[in-house]
Formats: C-alpha cells, sequence, structure tokens
C-alpha cells in the first residue's frame, strides 16, 4: 500500500502541513460488509481532472462477483453515467442534494441491505462525493474511495477535496489497494 499521504494531493503539502496532518494518518481499512455507491455527476458534468469511470466499472465488477450489493445515486431528471448504467438488480436512490443521504433513502437501503461501509465513486469530487463520503461517517458507515474512481472540474479543488476526505472521513487509497483490502476483509470474516 502506498504511504498515505502520496495522493494526487502530495505536491500541495508544506513540510509543515505534513507535521500537522501525520496525526491523521491510520491504517486503511474496506469492510467486508460494504456496499459500493456510484454518485453520478449532472449531464452536464465535464471533468478536467480523472477519468473516474474506467476504475469505477472495475469496482463495481468485483462487487458484484463478490455479491456486493452496487446502489446508484442520481439526479432527478438526470441520466446515469452510460457505462455504469444501473441493472435492475441494482438500488437506485434519487439524490435531492450534494449528499446522497439528504432527502432520500439511502439510509434505510443500506440497513435493509445490513453494510457497514460504502465504496463511494463518482463525482465531483469537491461536490457530491465529499458530501456523501461526510454524511456516510455520520450515520456510521465507514467510507473507501478509490482514487482513481472520483473527477471534478477543477484540479485544485479535487485534489483538496481527497486530501481533507483522507484525513477525517474515508480512506483513500488506489483502486488495487481497495480491492485487495476488499477481498481480504471478505476472506477473513469467512474464516
Amino acid at each position: 500500500m502506498r504511504s498515505f499521504e502520496d495522493y494526487c494531493w502530495r505536491h500541495l503539502l508544506s513540510e509543515e502541513m505534513a507535521t500537522i496532518y501525520a496525526a491523521y494518518h491510520r491504517e486503511r481499512r474496506v469492510e467486508p460488509r460494504s456496499a459500493v455507491l456510484i454518485v453520478h455527476p449532472a449531464d452536464s458534468f465535464t471533468p478536467t481532472i480523472g477519468d473516474w469511470v474506467p476504475a469505477a466499472e472495475h469496482i463495481v465488477a468485483e462487487a458484484r462477483t463478490l455479491g456486493l450489493p452496487v446502489l446508484h445515486s442520481i439526479l432527478p431528471g438526470e441520466l446515469a453515467t452510460r457505462r455504469l448504467a444501473p441493472r435492475p438488480s441494482d438500488h437506485v436512490i434519487s439524490r435531492h442534494a450534494d449528499s446522497a443521504f439528504f432527502f432520500c433513502d439511502l439510509e434505510a437501503a443500506l440497513t435493509r441491505l445490513n453494510v457497514d461501509g460504502l465504496i463511494v465513486a463518482g463525482g465531483p469530487t469537491s461536490g457530491a462525493l465529499r458530501a456523501t463520503a461526510i454524511e456516510a461517517k455520520s450515520y456510521g458507515y465507514h467510507a473507501a474511495i478509490a482514487e482513481e474512481a472520483t473527477a471534478d472540474e477543477a484540479a485544485l479543488l479535487h485534489k483538496m477535496a481527497m486530501f481533507d476526505l483522507a484525513h477525517k472521513y474515508a480512506d483513500v487509497m488506489a483502486v488495487d489497494e481497495l480491492i485487495a483490502l476488499l477481498r481480504h476483509a471478505i476472506a477473513m470474516k469467512v474464516a
């Protein structure tokens, strides 16, 4: 696993900031009873950083192989990201605000599915994805985010949001790290 600060924000850290935020470093993990939540951006979303869809496709495929639930948070009147369109077995949550939890039944769906963790992908990183990860923590769900499965319209906002998420609200890692931790967590649960 890469070091805690070895992600998209690393070049933004001064030596002083690295010292201050070292207190937030922790072992990253993925819960064995996780669900994947795709936070679909608005149709008008044009990312300047991150082609998040291939990484999200990889995570969704792995989740389906492992029998984990897949949920989609979509704005009313908007379409799901084409290559990640929901399947009949997936759960679709209508998102009325940035957070996929706000004014909708996401928390009730997660309770029914008996999950205790979320793997969150989508965008924009500095908007809906960040708001959803913060609310996930507030509701008691452990959130994990694959860096490559996120995108934003502004590089600086993306990096700042990922930094903030990693240090306070969610475990940020590379997609391969996330999948390896997920497989390990499920294997340990079964053993």
